[in-house]
């Protein structure tokens, strides 16, 4: 005798559309932890490199007894000839070969070495935070000289995400309530008649401390300028070839801080109290796409990550080598 009822197989539509949401709920659920992983490896692949520029650093200081310069450039009656701190760090960033493609003799300009504009459009790994959006390559950058009086430029060259805590200006030392009297230079130096300055740094020169003075910063973004975390047009037209981004420029090392409004760059540019993540404009932001802060290299070889509220006193006695700055009571 046959067993008159049905076997029942598969699902029922409800069934399926169960089983659809909760694979939907799980999947809205793992797609932000995947994305925060990433952004995770990211950010200590980036810290990563700043140790590796800060192990360049050491080195090359126990090679010649000095600093890299953050910047050197001469003009005649010597000769037209300079370089930024990430040409002169190169061999000790495991990048012997591509140092040795550089004319030392000649600066890296379109009108005198085409050959060293060629070696500095080459992308250096090691000089790029993954947690930018773009990929390096899409973010060539211009060298312009010709605001500073000078018939020189260098086109399509690789970017760099980080530059050198130069030093801190009067207007952002106002900000910072300091004493616009003491000791204001960071921990490189800018050797050059044209920016101004004229010796090289050491450590034994770093009087605040090795653990408590800044030798680099992220300061990301690319060609394109930004305000409070949204693209300023103005800005980026204005500034086009003199925000320093490529790691052949020679302007990359020349960043006096001075701050900017919490809002961002206004134009024309105003100094003011907010110093990571409000602008990568050179000398009024530093900046990164970290959530909450930016990476900066101490001269002790440490990385830190520190926070957009910074305070900004704290921030210029970081700056200064030798400000000699006490703790606020």
């Amino acid at each position: 005798m046959t067993n008159s009822k049905s076997q029942r197989s598969g699902f029922t539509l409800v069934e399926l559309l169960v089983v659809i949401a909760i694979i939907a709920v799980l999947v809205g659920l793992l797609i932000p932890a995947v994305q925060a992983a990433r952004e995770a490896a990211r950010r200590m692949q980036c810290s990563n490199h700043m140790r590796q520029m800060g192990l360049a650093i050491h080195n090359y200081h126990s090679a010649f007894r000095v600093l890299p310069r953050a910047l050197w450039f001469e003009t005649p009656p010597k000769s037209f000839n300079g370089r930024s701190w990430p040409v002169t760090i190169l061999p000790f960033m495991e990048n012997q070969a591509l140092f040795d493609q550089f004319d030392q003799n000649v600066v890296a300009v379109d009108q005198l070495s085409p050959r060293n504009v060629a070696v500095i459009q080459t992308v250096v790994t090691g000089y790029v935070c993954p947690s930018t959006p773009e990929d390096a390559d899409s973010r060539r950058y211009t060298f312009d000289s010709s605001g500073m009086g000078l018939p020189f430029t260098a086109t399509n060259i690789a970017p760099i995400d980080y530059c050198p805590t130069t030093g801190v200006t009067g207007e952002y030392m106002r900000h910072a309530g300091i004493d616009g009297s003491i000791e204001r230079e960071g921990a490189l130096q800018v050797v050059s008649e044209v920016f101004g300055g004229g010796h090289d740094g050491n450590f034994a020169g770093i009087l605040d401390g090795l653990s408590h003075t800044f030798m680099l910063g992220e300061r990301t973004g690319g060609p394109t300028i930004f305000s409070a975390g949204t693209v300023d047009v103005i800005a980026t037209q204005n500034l086009v070839g003199v925000n320093g981004g490529g790691w052949g420029d020679l302007v990359n090392g020349e960043n006096w801080f001075q701050g900017s409004q919490r809002e961002g760059l206004f134009w024309p540019p105003e100094d003011g109290p907010c110093a990571i993540n409000c602008t990568n404009a050179r000398g009024f932001g530093f900046h990164s796409f970290h959530v909450g802060g930016s990476y900066f290299l101490l001269a002790d070889g440490s990385v830190n990550l520190f926070t957009e509220s910074i305070e900004p006193y704290l921030f210029a006695s970081m700056i200064t080598r030798r400000g000699g700055e006490r703790p606020k009571p």
